[in-house]
């Protein structure tokens, strides 16, 4: 687990300028605080080797690799990297986990491969030296961003794991250099590098709260999209980008609920290996409950689960969590989130996230990650469920557009210009499903982008979306489950990411192990969700089978209770005297400044919630604008909190 960045000049020119590259990882070395390490390549010469910071580069540089690292597995000097062959042709950067090394080390042993040590890493360079690129693409598994310098045959090769669980993003600078890195924040210490806005992607920000696939709000800088693979030439700066590996079309077949319990308890216990204490992030929902579960159950040392609870009642999660520790047999260690984390906090998140925040219980996830690294160094996490198992409302609500067309048709010319749930629910369902599954998991409706940020270009927002949808195989739920894991799902991965590792804690992701991900693809769509009616309609018609299963460990009460999603108190936080303070004499007078939003309207959702007890679309409002205020006040002056 780590950060890492790289720089690259096409055509043997020389690397610069020299302090470029330790600059760059500076900027990312809350990601891997336990070591660093630096590497000067030469695809011209042919050779690579270490480079001591502060150092000028050698003649004949023209790339090089920088390291800072999380020490989880071989915390000896035989895990450092950047790591490089015995030859120095290839040098290897990699932040991730494989689970299957242990198995793949004893293959290559018997292959006649060496070995220093027993960290993933070497498992990696070694498969790439007796077997290629494809090969190892094929026959990892695990969250990975790797990159590997091939300076004997000429090539860059990056690849990015199948669900987007760990970051990458490239860009090139004026003068063809190409940049990689972990976080995007690195690119901002390069002196050739400049921060500007993409506009373009504005209108998709402020509807759905990030930039899918390969998009950000930086101009020029993009992710490598999940599951692909970047190779870039040196000789001549070509750079090329495809898939390398995609979610299995569905089968519709007849995987079993004891078969898919399996597959998730085989995930959770792979994902147990650690050289160092670990423990579990667990909401008090029925995803994270269950991997606390069985991660217990696998677990032979003390067992801990980490947790956020809140003041208010009404959507703390505490007595959730409460019956899923017990039942589960682990200590339970809980944090209150109060409003002066929401004033503190909230610009440095944002810097850690390379964005605006999307949800506000990012907030919740930087202080359980903050306060968990007393303890532990590796969280287990729920992420992922929702989307392979159908988890979300807008699941059920396809499954019921399917059966009723029409009563959908005229909900939508009763949404109108409704600006919240009513608008994502119905506003594009006389447009068709299709159109219904894009704006079904939007946060911000059409009137209130374009009152934010008149003459927004939505349809520019949807139809990338719709291109998106369009290139999927199938129909229906299945389609949109898809869509979802390609689009919705790598945002809340990077969130994971991002507020874990700014303290220095990796988290893991059970639910998405390729076999769990297998297993989700071959239930029929009724075993995911279904347009249930009666009382309780959309939590019984949503995730049916992890339900089944829960309902069968913690009990149906557990299983079938209201669907909260970690939810923050927004409104009411913004009401504090803290928040409003800072609200007042900070974030409404950058946004006059700025004048990219419409500050008019900003402050009359302000008034609205400090007036109002119940405001929470304006609260929402709020947050969208001033969190995006906050991104662009730190990125475009280059500022970090």
């Amino acid at each position: 687990m780590c950060g890492f960045i790289g720089l690259f000049a096409p055509g043997g020119r020389p690397l610069a300028p020299d302090g470029a590259l330790e600059a760059m990882l500076r900027s990312i070395r809350h990601r891997g605080p336990d070591d660093e390490g630096f590497h000067a390549l030469s695809f011209s010469r042919q050779s690579a080797a270490a480079h001591l910071p502060g150092q000028p580069f050698a003649a004949g540089t023209d790339g090089g690799f920088g390291f800072a690292r999380l020490s989880i597995q071989d915390l000896s000097a035989a895990g450092h990297q950047p790591m490089a062959s015995r030859d120095g042709g290839t040098v290897l950067v990699f932040n991730g986990e494989i689970y299957n090394a242990a198995t793949l080390r004893e293959e290559l042993r018997a292959q006649g491969a060496e070995f220093r040590g027993h960290s993933d890493t070497e498992v990696i360079l070694r498969l790439y030296e007796q077997q290629g690129w494809q090969a190892l693409l094929a026959r990892i598994e695990g969250m990975f961003a790797i990159a590997i310098a091939d300076v004997k045959k000429g090539v860059l090769r990056v690849a990015r794991d199948p669900f987007g669980i760990k970051p990458l993003y490239h860009t090139h600078l004026a003068d063809g250099t190409l940049l990689i890195a972990s976080e995007m924040k690195a690119f901002l210490q390069h002196p050739g590098f400049r921060a500007e806005l993409e506009q373009a992607h504005l209108a998709e920000q402020l509807m759905f709260r990030y930039t899918a696939w390969d998009r950000t709000l930086l101009r020029g800088v993009k992710q490598l999209p999940p599951g692909h693979e970047l190779a870039w030439q040196p000789a001549d700066g070509a750079l090329s980008i495809q898939r390398w590996w995609a979610l299995p079309d569905a089968t519709d077949g007849r995987e079993t609920h004891a078969s898919v319990r399996e597959a998730i308890r085989r995930a959770v216990r792979s994902q147990l290996v650690s050289d160092v204490p670990l423990g579990t992030q667990l909401s008090g929902g029925i995803d994270s409950s269950l991997i606390t579960l069985d991660a217990a159950r696998a677990c032979t040392d003390t067992r801990h689960s980490f947790s956020i609870v809140f003041d208010d009642p009404a959507v703390s999660e505490d007595a959730w969590i409460t019956q899923a520790a017990r039942h589960a047999g682990v200590h339970s260690h809980r944090y209150l989130f109060r409003p002066q984390n929401f004033a503190e906090d909230l610009a440095r998140v944002t810097w850690h996230l390379d964005g605006p925040p999307g949800n506000p219980n990012t907030l919740a996830i930087d202080l359980l990650a903050r306060e968990a690294r007393s303890s532990v160094k590796v969280l287990l996490t729920g992420e992922g469920c929702d989307e392979l198992f159908a988890g979300y409302n807008r699941f059920y609500y396809t499954a019921l557009q399917q059966q009723h067309p029409t009563l959908f048709r005229l909900g939508a010319s009763l949404a109108g210009k409704s600006r919240g749930r009513l608008w994502r629910l119905f506003g594009q369902a006389s447009a068709g499903l299709a159109h219904q599954m894009i704006t079904g998991s939007a946060y911000g409706a059409a009137a209130l982008v374009t009152e934010l940020l008149p003459g927004a270009r939505l349809e520019d927002a949807i139809s990338q979306r719709l291109e998106h949808l369009a290139g999927i195989p199938g129909t229906g739920l299945q389609k949109q489950i898809r869509y979802e894991a390609e689009t919705y799902l790598p945002d809340l991965l990077l969130r994971q990411d991002k507020m874990t590792m700014a303290h220095g804690v990796e988290c893991r992701v059970p639910f998405l192990d390729l076999g769990v991900a297998k297993a989700a693809r071959a239930l029929p769509a009724s075993a995911l969700a279904c347009a249930a009616y009666g009382p309780n309609a959309r939590m019984r018609g949503t995730k049916r089978l992890i339900k089944q299963l829960a309902a069968a460990e913690f009990g149906p009460a557990f299983a079938y209770r209201r669907k909260r999603g970690f939810d923050v108190p927004l409104a009411d936080f913004f009401r504090q005297a803290q928040v409003r303070e800072r609200m007042e004499q900070e974030w409404l007078p950058a946004i006059r400044r700025r004048s990219l939003l419409q500050a008019a309207a900003v402050e009359q959702q302000w008034q609205q919630v400090k007036s109002r007890p119940e405001a929470k679309s304006a609260a929402e409002t709020l947050w969208v604008a001033v969190g995006l205020e906050l991104h662009l006040s730190q990125f475009l002056k280059k500022v970090a909190p």
